[in-house]
């Protein structure tokens, strides 16, 4: 635990660095200023948690682009601290006088309490757990290899899920500090799930406020995520990356409405979140479609500072994608794996396309409930969608039939803003006959396009591999914005002393439920408990293996099962000794497929 806390020191010290010297320097570049009464106005950054989250993403996209080239290591650390001690003493004063009013607000309440208990409570969770059956088949594996070499070429075929490119395998390579020797900590997951934490406890401000807004539902429904997977989030699983992430980035999305925030900047930025979720899971990639708001108020009313906006922000897609990309191709060959439709290159190292194809077809059949990929490989939508269903616990399947009675809601609500806007009554809409009241919720057009988003999320990881852990943010969602909205409108036509009772109400069953969780939680905690990892964590599990050999090169096997572990390295899923061979004379120059 306390080595967690200490790594999450360095990782906030550092992130928080880089990301307030990178959104100072975007709040000066073309564009990202507004003009207001004839005086240029900077965007200023309202919530101190975007330079962490801005940070992370610059540090993942360094991370990345220094694998193509060695493994990231103790350089890559060293390159970071200078760059953050440069950073640091040319906005010296603008840091000191930031840490001074952070030091006051949470101070002067109980709020700088309640962030170190959260931050003591997850570092206690991330210092041990369940570890993810997948960290120790190759996330393990993959961010060893970042580690030690950086990429590889054709590293997909000496195991095909380390091709399973995940931009949060760079970043947990940055801060596992194997350099130092001991162990690889693997803390980045929990510190993901540590800043959704600390953005979940504005929802105590429901009190303060006196009303209910959209994020708090969607707060409520990131609490409960964070309960299901406190015993799991010591695990590096891409997984929790995502959730946690796309959580974040639609919370503080609902948050700007509320504080009436007019700049296209910080949703430009959002939707930079949205473009970095798709570089750690796939299954992310509707996300995009958040884009639609800045678009519109970028070519709203399109000024030529606007079209630079634009500009800029297409380079900073671009920014976060290439080296994402180029990783891509360098593992696997393909731009997409196991995508195999734009295949552009035909390298040597190119997994091959039917390796590709079952891989794929692997995925899918296995989030659709099944293990045997030649039996039901291809079972039709009315025979696995009951299996599927009938898999689930009770509560996520609760919760899915909630997020299909959600959208349908949302696509009456969709047909009702296409009648309106076609007979121009959408002022009548938004104002009168859905009254929006205390701004506690989206107006139609931008509710329309946030939950068009997250059910675009849905539908494509239903389509994709419905395994429940890889969406469930999407349902828990679309079920918290939509039925969140309708539950506001509700609300909104009751007299002050119904409104005031549901209120009461609402703050009751939150603090009762969350009461309970945490009683389950220390109940299910009490027979892990283990006094060592008050110091150390939990590290990765160890098998028994066998070995083969490639041109002198020693690599491990599991002598049972599939899974590897962290410290038997290099490692394959079985004796590839006659169906692979290196590109050149050693393994720095990477692997292709045997006579290929």
């Amino acid at each position: 635990m306390i080595t967690v806390m200490l790594i999450w020191l360095y990782v906030i010290i550092t992130t928080y660095l880089v990301g307030y010297s990178f959104l100072k320097m975007m709040s000066s570049w073309p564009g990202m200023a507004t003009l207001k009464n004839g005086i240029v106005k900077k965007y200023k950054t309202h919530f101190r948690e975007s330079y962490i989250v801005t940070g992370i993403v610059v540090v993942t996209v360094f991370s990345e682009i220094f694998s193509i080239f060695q493994g990231v290591g103790l350089k890559a650390n060293i390159i970071l601290i200078l760059y953050c001690v440069v950073a640091a003493v040319y906005y010296r004063e603008e840091l000191l006088e930031d840490l001074q009013d952070m030091h006051h607000v949470l101070s002067s309440n109980l709020d700088g309490i309640f962030y170190i208990l959260i931050f003591l409570l997850m570092a206690y969770g991330t210092s041990h757990g369940i570890m993810h059956y997948d960290s120790d088949l190759y996330h393990a594996q993959a961010i060893h290899w970042i580690e030690d070499y950086g990429i590889v070429k054709g590293l997909g075929n000496l195991h095909v899920r380390l091709a399973y490119n995940s931009a949060s395998f760079a970043l947990s390579a940055l801060y596992s500090m194997a350099f130092l020797g001991g162990q690889s900590y693997h803390v980045m997951a929990g510190f993901f799930a540590l800043l959704l934490a600390w953005q979940c406890l504005d929802i105590k401000n429901v009190v303060r406020r006196g009303h209910i807004v959209l994020s708090d539902f969607a707060r409520a429904a990131a609490i409960y995520y964070l309960f299901t997977i406190y015993d799991e989030m010591v695990a590096p699983a891409s997984d929790y990356f995502l959730q946690t992430m796309v959580f974040y980035t639609i919370i503080h999305w609902l948050d700007m409405y509320v504080r009436h925030e007019k700049s296209y900047v910080p949703y430009i930025q959002l939707t930079m979140l949205g473009v970095y979720a798709v570089t750690i899971k796939l299954s992310a990639a509707p996300m995009v479609l958040l884009a639609i708001i800045p678009i519109y108020m970028l070519f709203h009313d399109r000024t030529k500072e606007k079209m630079k906006a634009f500009g800029i922000s297409i380079l900073l897609v671009l920014f976060i994608v290439l080296p994402f990309l180029t990783r891509n191709v360098i593992i696997s060959g393909w731009v997409l794996y196991p995508v195999t439709i734009l295949d552009f290159f035909g390298f040597d190292w190119e997994i091959p396309k039917g390796v590709a194809e079952f891989d794929a077809l692997e995925i899918k059949t296995f989030g659709r409930g099944y293990n045997d990929v030649t039996n039901y490989g291809h079972v039709t939508m009315k025979e696995w969608v009951p299996h599927w269903f009938s898999s689930l616990s009770m509560m996520n399947k609760a919760m899915v039939v909630l997020a299909l009675v959600a959208i349908v809601i949302y696509i009456v609500c969709f047909l009702y803003f296409l009648l309106a806007a076609s007979e121009r009554k959408t002022h009548k809409l938004n104002n009168k006959v859905f009254e929006i009241s205390h701004r506690s919720m989206l107006n139609l057009a931008d509710f329309l396009t946030i939950g068009a988003t997250l059910i675009g999320c849905m539908i494509f990881w239903f389509m994709s591999a419905p395994l429940i852990r890889y969406g469930i943010v999407y349902v828990w969602l679309v079920v918290a914005v939509v039925l969140g909205r309708m539950f506001i409108l509700l609300s909104n036509r009751v007299d002050k002393k119904a409104k005031d009772y549901m209120l009461k109400i609402f703050v009751a069953l939150l603090a009762l439920w969350i009461v309970f969780k945490g009683i389950n939680l220390i109940r299910d905690e009490y027979p892990r408990f283990n006094a060592k990892y008050f110091l150390a964590q939990q590290d990765y599990g160890t098998y028994e293996t066998k070995t083969f050999e490639i041109s002198g090169v020693t690599f491990y096997y599991p002598a049972e099962g599939d899974q590897i572990g962290y410290g038997p390295f290099p490692a394959a899923t079985h004796d590839l000794s006659e169906e692979m061979e290196f590109i050149g004379k050693n393994i720095h120059d990477g692997f292709k497929p045997k006579g290929k």
